[in-house]
């Protein structure tokens, strides 16, 4: 989900004009209010780590209080843990 007052489709934009990282739209009720990650074919734990930083930076350059790094930081954990 994005904040209030702004429109998923937006950094849904931003990350494809910017980064060339292609996102999903919300469907439906939730159309405008989410983006989804989502995949054609294979999809390991690194190249989404990679779509994870592409959506923080694009939400940074929309203005989102985002801290850098942190959805990256918190998948890695996930990942790491035993």
């Amino acid at each position: 989900m994005v904040p209030e007052g702004i429109n998923a489709a937006a950094v849904i934009n931003r990350a494809y004009t910017r980064y060339n990282l292609s996102l999903g739209a919300g469907l439906s009720k939730v159309a405008g209010k989410l983006f989804r990650i989502g995949h054609v074919g294979d999809l390991n734990e690194l190249m989404l780590l990679a779509a994870i930083a592409g959506s923080e930076m694009a939400m940074m350059d929309l203005g989102m209080n985002i801290e850098p790094g942190s959805g990256v930081a918190a998948a890695q954990t996930y990942w790491r843990k035993p």
